[in-house]
């Protein structure tokens, strides 16, 4: 379950989320700038190539986790890739299918990149919760496999699993 934070939206520099609210066939080009601006703020995403980017812009949501909601669960088959803009979450596993004795491996924090489990539809291999409040950019399975199939064989890095900054690690 996802919590939105609705006073977010009050805040002249949150025009961004407004655009990332919008479905993407209703984003206008002045929407995708905006957002274009505020990804550019984000380190890790500094590396992507300009059309690579714009793409992102143009298909990407935004989400907002309150401190201690559950993202998805160990074994969920996902239907999202997702990116930390900020906030920070626990990646969490278990050996058994009880989630209750999962114990927390690593924390994601922002520019990491996690998700990619839906290239090819296998099960999470974590439970990811949020720490503390996060802003996530989420991008839909069928777009995502789209965003990868442009970029794997044009880029020699596939930069949308190599968002995380040195010393953190992403994970499906």
């Amino acid at each position: 379950m996802v919590a939105v934070h609705t006073s977010l939206y009050s805040s002249p520099l949150a025009e961004w989320i407004c655009c990332l609210d919008k479905r993407p066939s209703e984003r206008s080009g002045e929407d995708v700038d905006i957002i274009l601006t505020r990804l550019r703020e984000v380190k890790a995403f500094q590396r992507f190539p300009p059309p690579l980017l714009l793409q992102i812009c143009s298909c990407a949501f935004y989400e907002y986790l309150e401190k201690g909601i559950t993202l998805f669960r160990q074994g969920d088959i996902g239907t999202s890739w997702y990116a930390v803009l900020s906030g920070s979450l626990d990646v969490k596993v278990s050996e058994t299918a009880n989630h209750q004795d999962a114990v927390t491996i690593c924390t994601l924090g922002i520019g990491t990149a996690f998700g990619e489990s839906i290239l090819d539809n296998t099960p999470r291999h974590a439970t990811i919760v949020s720490r503390e409040g996060s802003e996530l950019l989420r991008i839909e399975q069928r777009e995502f496999k789209s965003l990868w199939e442009s970029r794997l064989l044009t880029s020699p890095l596939p930069l949308l699993l190599a968002v995380a900054p040195a010393g953190q690690a992403g994970h499906r």
